[in-house]
């Protein structure tokens, strides 16, 4: 699966997806499976040093408590000491907490023992998964699980060593639509999100809550319409890379045009700069940076890459004359950015009059 293309929806799209796929026969169960063992294979390529001091889950009664079971089953196979931390209640006769427990993985109920003694896991395991919330929140959350959330947190933050938190889905107290989150969520180190990235974990506050995201996928069959109309997308640089076009050996800079950049003002000089800049970054082969000639000196020595067009001016902003020299150059670019740090001069103004109606 090419992950370098990540799809960004919210709640309720990735709601009517998984429905979808459970309908054309990617079961709710095998969507689980798929995202567990993804969870334990980001867990054990990032964090595999850490197999021997642990790794506990808080787990919670939906399918992020699901994934969670599944991810330490993994990593329980793969050599890790393992425990989960029931925080919501699950069936006795649950198939993933069996398989933890065949696993060599241990299971503790939080509402069998009090916080002096389940407390003391977060202490001697490294890695902390956070599965007790998934992306159907709604907020505020019940007194009892902000209680229980309030003392992870603050134990957390008081602990000398604290464990890497590594979030299921999203950190569990945001709300995946608008990014609000509760006061009593965990800050996450890692979030790893399942098939596509909501929305939420792009705005703030839940954005710096989340930590490092990274996702992983679910199965999904490539061909369901419901993920196929989906058309939204997280730029990621592997994924903006594989769209620029291959450059051939034998270019030159000549071969990839030249950017024509008209901007700035004497009050205004940075913008110039910051423009030009990202026209070379962007690709072009050549920049040419058109500016009222006063800025040269202050720019110059910051941009050497560039190659410079002197405009006529008063008192440092462009003057209406400047449109015939910018009009015989034109032939040169290939492409021109017009207009950051103009000012609004009269003056600037008479000379894109001058310029649109030559």
């Amino acid at each position: 699966k090419n992950m370098t293309m990540l799809k960004l929806v919210s709640v309720s799209e990735m709601q009517t997806i998984e429905k979808a796929a459970d309908a054309a026969g990617h079961s709710y169960a095998a969507m689980m499976e798929c995202a567990g063992r993804g969870l334990a294979e980001v867990i054990e390529e990032n964090l595999g040093y850490l197999a021997d001091e642990g790794a506990l889950g808080l787990v919670g009664s939906g399918n992020n408590g699901g994934d969670t079971l599944v991810a330490l089953t993994y990593l329980a196979e793969s050599g890790w000491k393992t425990a989960a931390l029931l925080v919501r209640p699950r069936p006795p006769e649950d198939p993933l907490l069996s398989r933890l427990r065949a696993a060599g993985g241990a299971v503790f109920e939080a509402a069998t023992l009090p916080p002096e003694e389940y407390l003391p896991l977060l202490d001697t395991h490294a890695v902390l998964l956070d599965g007790i919330l998934g992306t159907g929140i709604r907020l505020p959350l019940r007194e009892n699980l902000a209680a229980f959330l309030g003392r992870i947190r603050e134990h957390i933050q008081q602990a000398q060593e604290p464990p890497i938190v590594v979030a299921v889905d999203a950190p569990s107290g945001v709300d995946c639509d608008s990014g609000e989150a509760a006061p009593e969520t965990l800050p996450a180190d890692l979030t790893v999100t399942m098939a596509a990235v909501k929305r939420g974990l792009l705005r703030e506050p839940a954005f710096s809550l989340a930590g490092d995201i990274r996702l992983v996928g679910i199965g999904l069959p490539e061909d369901l319409p419901a993920w196929q109309n989906i058309q939204r997308y997280v730029p990621t640089a592997e994924g903006v890379r594989e769209m620029l076009p291959p450059r051939p050996p034998d270019a030159h800079k000549g071969t990839f045009g030249t950017a024509l950049v008209v901007a700035g003002s004497t009050n205004y000089t940075g913008a110039a700069l910051l423009a030009g800049k990202a026209a070379y970054r962007s690709g072009a082969g050549l920049v040419t940076m058109a500016i009222p000639a006063p800025l040269h000196t202050a720019l110059a020595g910051h941009f050497p890459e560039a190659t410079w067009l002197l405009l006529p001016h008063e008192l440092g902003v462009i003057a209406e004359k400047a449109a015939e020299v910018l009009r015989a150059n034109l032939g040169r670019a290939t492409a021109m950015l017009f207009g950051p740090g103009f000012g609004l001069e009269e003056t600037t103004r008479d000379f894109i009059a001058a310029l649109l109606e030559g």
